[in-house]
């Protein structure tokens, strides 16, 4: 089921989804897993930073993140999105335990196996969400609309090593099945651009684009969060 939230400006829309984060958090079992899959860039910054000060304000349990991709550089530069997730989970930082999508190897394509061990064995739960942004080509994480072949639902694909199809940047991002393997989706977008190309995926409903792929394929709840 697919449900559009039309928020007046992003600081609305964050308010908004920073609640909703915080319910899934407080109506998780204690004893289940609670994980969550964010996408980077800057845009969701002021999310979260809103999401580690509302959870350094509780005594829930610990939770798990992961970017849902991520740029081969180190955390310290300001293109890493594990970095970003640092740098926003600084009050909550001792309840947050980030999984890496990183090692030591010198490309996506050397670490992509251990890296799906890696996965398979400290994440092999559903997630709790997956937050995606989405581009204006229709790419979601770093899965391109230039490679179809990687748009495959086979389950023991964690993760997968791509390039920008611009900038020919390596990255590694978690595999188009495993961000299906999760409770709900949440995709945050903002501008009429994105809106256009989003309703033209949801006519598509096809896998010409990754977006469209995924609204096809997603057997969870899907919700889109979107502002001006």
């Amino acid at each position: 089921m697919l449900r559009i939230n039309d928020y007046d400006n992003f600081d609305a829309l964050c308010q908004a989804l920073s609640s909703r984060w915080l319910k899934v958090i407080t109506d998780t079992p204690t004893n289940q897993p609670c994980t969550f899959a964010l996408a980077g860039g800057t845009t969701p910054e002021p999310l979260y930073r809103l999401f580690d000060a509302l959870l350094a304000k509780t005594n829930l349990p610990p939770i798990q993140l992961l970017a849902t991709d991520e740029r081969w550089v180190p955390d310290s530069d300001l293109q890493s999105n594990e970095g970003l997730l640092k740098r926003c989970f600084t009050q909550s930082a001792s309840r947050c335990q980030l999984l890496s999508l990183k090692n030591n190897q010198l490309s996506p394509a050397e670490a992509s196996g251990e890296i799906n061990t890696r996965l398979q064995e400290n994440c092999p739960h559903p997630f709790s969400s997956v937050i995606l942004g989405m581009g204006v080509d229709g790419h979601i994480a770093s899965l391109f609309s230039d490679t179809p072949s990687l748009l495959t639902n086979d389950e023991t694909i964690h993760c997968v090593a791509t390039l920008h199809p611009q900038t020919k940047h390596a990255r590694i991002s978690l595999s188009f099945s495993r961000l299906l393997n999760t409770r709900s989706i949440w995709i945050v977008i903002a501008g009429e651009e994105k809106r256009a190309v989003l309703k033209h995926a949801l006519r598509e409903n096809t896998s010409v684009s990754p977006i469209s792929a995924l609204l096809a394929a997603a057997s969870c709840d899907v919700e889109v969060f979107w502002c001006p």
